[in-house]
């Protein structure tokens, strides 16, 4: 008998014990740990083949977030078609209708080196273009052209000069979707990308000093077709990481970016961050402070937040997904402070909207 209370004593104590092992493995992760970046809850961007890199200083930008009831956009110049702002659904977009008139952004001067960025939406497309016109100084026609036509189910990029067709392809997209476009004139190369693929790329094209920039709207469809502008951004390109941080120290990125109130980062972020892992491979004693800023749109105590959990976020994926060391990355959150423009545009905020790399 005293030998089977033995065992019956140690079977419950093995039991207690694994008891409390299950539990100790169910509790919730230390405060501290829970608010560390997982870089498993991010994208992987070592997948994504998009290279587009948005031009750095702003020369235009509008997400119509100053905008209001049946004003017009104050950033454009409205001809021949009419502009409503229709908003729903977390959504702000400037929607075109009619059948053909400009849209002309309020921009003058476009450097040699610059991007385009479009976000657009084509409703109940049939036959809807949007024509982006570059012109020069001496004010012709247009000197370069881009245009998007849903033509029945297909998306058509057309790009050309007065002299010569570019490029013409059909991507597939799907038109219950919005369509992202981006543009990239770099030293005679013409990029064109669709949703962060890129669909063109042509070279040695020589193009006068420009102007302006305009763009042409034409709606041949239903009484409901339409074409809905959510976000639009001119910006001049700027020389690449590694040649701005070894000459200036500091890198100014508006190429990362994060979902609405969220460090998870988005898709398109990856050209940029390829950029700073190849920077800090070819460079193995460069060491980074990581600064990330927003705009003064809500709490200061939330936006401190945001920007430390968006830059630790930043770092997460460099060490987890481009096998850089740690050690050789610190991570700072700053807000709204030390903004770079005016909190009161859509533009300035645009701009206060970053991330900063720092030499160490």
């Amino acid at each position: 008998m005293t030998i089977c209370r033995l065992a019956l004593c140690l079977a419950l104590l093995l039991s207690g014990a694994a008891w409390a092992r299950g539990m100790a493995a169910a509790e919730p992760a230390p405060a501290a740990q829970a608010a560390a970046p997982a870089a498993s809850d991010q994208p992987n961007l070592t997948a994504v083949k998009a290279d587009f890199i948005p031009g750095e200083k702003t020369l235009f930008y509008d997400d119509f977030s100053d905008m209001t009831g049946d004003e017009p956009p104050p950033h454009w110049k409205v001809r021949g078609i009419t502009a409503q702002l229709r908003v729903g659904g977390g959504v702000r977009q400037l929607t075109a209708v009619g059948d053909r008139g400009r849209l002309t952004p309020n921009i003058k001067g476009i450097p040699k080196n610059f991007t385009l960025e479009c976000e657009l939406k084509f409703e109940e497309p049939g036959d809807l273009r949007s024509n982006w016109s570059f012109i020069s100084k001496d004010g012709g026609e247009y000197d370069l052209r881009l245009v998007l036509q849903s033509h029945g189910e297909n998306l058509v990029v057309k790009l050309g000069t007065l002299q010569e067709e570019l490029a013409s392809v059909e991507p597939a997209v799907d038109f219950s979707k919005p369509v992202k476009m981006g543009l990239w004139v770099q030293n005679g190369r013409i990029r064109v990308y669709i949703n962060n693929e890129r669909v063109v790329d042509v070279n040695q094209v020589t193009l006068p000093a420009l102007e302006t920039a305009d763009n042409e709207i034409e709606l041949y469809g239903s009484d409901k077709s339409a074409i809905g502008y959510r976000m639009v951004r001119i910006a001049e390109s700027t020389p690449d990481f590694s040649q701005v941080i070894s000459s200036t120290g500091r890198y100014v990125t508006h190429g990362i970016l994060f979902d609405t109130d969220s460090d998870r980062l988005k898709p398109e972020s990856a050209a940029v961050i390829k950029s700073i892992a190849r920077g800090l491979e070819t460079n193995p004693n460069l060491k980074l402070g990581i600064e990330g800023y927003t705009d003064s749109t809500g709490a200061a105590a939330h936006n401190v937040d945001l920007s430390r959990r968006r830059a630790e976020a930043v770092k997460a994926v460099l060490v987890s997904q481009f096998s850089v060391d740690a050690g050789r990355l610190t991570t700072a959150g700053l807000g709204a402070a030390k903004p770079v423009d005016s909190n009161d545009t859509p533009q300035g905020r645009a701009q206060n909207r970053r991330v900063e790399f720092v030499k160490q």
